[in-house]
């Protein structure tokens, strides 16, 4: 009798799971699995962002780097080619103050060798000489150092101040006046003048109508 009581227990023992008993088997691998799951994320979670943060402020770091090299190469060419235009504007001044100095300079020696620079001109009405045109300048010559005899006359200093003289002389010609008319014309030819030299020149009138002289030419020949 005790026999069949055990084996009917050990029988009852090797009976198949039951439907209710796989559902909880079930249930609790997905648990398993979520909670190993849950266990991976936090893991990645602790361990993966961290190196990823550290990546993306590698990567910020190193742009912000390049940005910084950019900026500084590009303010570097902005200042040489500053300094390069700046120095190109100097030189480029330079040479046309250099270019101006020099047409100045050819232009005072010509004017110097023609005797029409105004340094001469300053030089010449300082002692009383006035310029009739280009290098030539006259001063009438007041009236008690000289006599006309039977004609009116003038009498007239001239000179020139080129630097070849005048080899041929001077040409001199003034009109007759009588108030506002012109009544005719008296000339006289100098001796070949040196620059600066002093030559008297007598102008009789010879229409014997005339009430003053003014000089209409004064010229090398």
């Amino acid at each position: 009798m005790m026999n069949d009581l055990d084996g009917e227990s050990e029988a009852n023992d090797r009976q198949p799971a039951t439907p209710k008993r796989k559902h909880r088997i079930i249930l609790i691998l997905v648990l398993v699995l979520v909670l190993a799951a849950g266990s991976g994320a936090a893991w990645w979670f602790s361990a993966g962002l961290p190196a990823v943060q550290a990546a993306d402020a590698q990567t910020a770091a190193q742009a912000s780097k390049d940005a910084a090299a950019k900026k500084k190469k590009e303010d570097s060419d902005a200042f040489w080619a500053k300094v390069q235009a700046d120095n190109a504007r100097v030189a480029d001044q330079y040479q046309k103050d250099a270019a101006a100095s020099s047409a100045r300079q050819a232009a005072d020696k010509a004017a110097e060798q023609a005797g029409t620079s105004e340094s001469i001109r300053t030089q010449m009405e300082a002692q009383g000489w006035t310029r009739f045109s280009g290098p030539f300048y006259y001063q009438y010559a007041p009236k008690s150092e000289y006599t006309c005899g039977y004609l009116k006359c003038s009498v007239v200093h001239v000179t020139t101040m080129a630097a070849a003289g005048c080899p041929g002389g001077l040409y001199v010609a003034a009109s007759i006046e009588h108030g506002s008319s012109s009544l005719g014309l008296a000339n006289s030819i100098t001796a070949p003048l040196a620059q600066g030299k002093d030559a008297i020149v007598k102008l009789d009138d010879t229409t014997g109508q005339g009430d003053g002289m003014r000089l209409a030419d004064i010229h090398c020949l």
